[in-house]
């Protein structure tokens, strides 16, 4: 792993390291990597359960338009795939997430994976999720997974594994 030297540089004595979706999976591996980088680990809605069924609503996000004509597109199409979720929230997050380009229209700040999201035949959205369920067992720090009530990805099968194969973890319900 790469960014090992720089985390061993810029963040050796963080207090906690918290991930969500794809960061709570990277951080989850990073503790069984390097675990004497980490002094807590905080997950949140994210388990090594989640396959294409439970992301499909966030796969279905990341797959649409690459551009939007305006701010008011990007933000209607946000809206429709986080409908719990205030429109405040939501243009606050899309300012921190999207610029606006020089034409005026809007993209994500970052690369999107586009189309075919969730490959492989068994449901896994990526591969290697079955090895981080035995990461989950050598996790030696206080645990912590942060479910959402209403969240697609975490259900309770997953929470069942995960305490299941680490006792020591809290699981907190939001």
């Amino acid at each position: 792993m790469t960014s090992l030297p720089v985390i061993r540089e810029l963040a050796p004595d963080a207090r906690a390291l918290v991930g969500m979706s794809l960061g709570g999976l990277t951080a989850l591996a990073l503790t069984d990597l390097a675990p004497d980088l980490v002094r807590q680990l905080v997950l949140v809605d994210v388990t090594p359960g989640v396959n294409r069924e439970k992301s499909s609503a966030i796969a279905q996000f990341i797959d649409g338009p690459e551009y939007f004509e305006s701010f008011d597109e990007i933000l209607e199409r946000t809206v429709l795939f986080n409908p719990t979720r205030s429109e405040q929230s939501l243009r606050r997050g899309i300012l921190h997430n999207a610029i606006e380009a020089d034409d005026g229209r809007w993209r994500w700040r970052y690369d999107l994976p586009r189309r075919g999201s969730g490959d492989g035949d068994d449901g896994q959205v990526m591969p290697g999720l079955d090895e981080l369920w035995d990461a989950v067992e050598r996790v030696k720090v206080p645990f912590v997974l942060v479910r959402g009530s209403t969240s697609p990805v975490v259900d309770d099968d997953d929470v069942a594994e995960l305490t299941r194969r680490n006792p020591a973890a809290r699981v907190v319900v939001v």
